[in-house]
């Protein structure tokens, strides 16, 4: 039963009558009805959380980005530093041509890999996706660029390399410099060593240097 439905049952002795004065009834009601509005918005206010602001919501986002992109730029960097040794071996004629684009090939498929993962990262802010689209174009760039290396060390021409250098640090810095914007704008401190990305060389110089 409802309060009202207790309210309604309670017995009164025969012949009684209850005097209501003028609009009582009314009155008697309408304070019910306020008594629960009031109520309501208590309880309300005592279970609603308040929102996040919208720096602590962007703050979050391009933390979480940080967490997913930073290991697998990290790992692409540690992987692309061993090109150089494989490229001056062969420019050193210390292994063969075709050993040299085997490894190359080796490497060039981890990389194909770390495409993969970086192409599946979705950010959950419209500005954080514009930015990773346009770094994850740097790793398509870069896997074509090794993808024209291990064919060139096959075949002992490496002169008519595709030259995506210019476009990817054009690209990285871009990148670079979007998440400085946002991590100002919300106080988050980027990583150092991303700071520097764009700088120094991108791709594998055919002659290891």
């Amino acid at each position: 039963r409802s309060v009202f439905e207790e309210f309604s049952v309670i017995r009164r002795p025969a012949g009684f009558r209850r005097r209501l004065r003028p609009g009582g009834a009314r009155l008697s009601a309408l304070s019910i009805a306020l008594a629960l509005v009031v109520a309501t918005l208590s309880g309300c206010g005592h279970s609603a959380a308040p929102a996040p602001s919208s720096a602590q919501a962007q703050r979050a986002a391009l933390s979480a980005y940080l967490k997913q992109v930073e290991p697998i730029r990290l790992a692409v960097n540690r992987l692309l530093n061993g090109a150089d040794p494989i490229l001056s071996a062969n420019h050193d004629k210390t292994i063969t041509p075709q050993q040299a684009s085997l490894r190359m090939g080796a490497l060039e498929r981890r990389f194909a890999g770390y495409t993969v993962d970086v192409t599946a990262v979705q950010p959950t802010t419209p500005q954080l996706r514009s930015l990773h689209a346009i770094y994850a174009h740097t790793f398509i760039l870069e896997d074509s660029y090794l993808s024209a290396l291990v064919t060139g060390l096959a075949e002992g021409d490496t002169d008519d390399l595709p030259n995506t250098q210019s476009e990817q640090r054009a690209a990285i810095i871009q990148w670079r410099t979007g998440l400085g914007v946002l991590a100002r704008q919300t106080g988050l401190k980027l990583p150092a060593d991303l700071q520097v990305a764009g700088r120094g060389e991108i791709a594998p110089s055919p002659d290891g240097s």
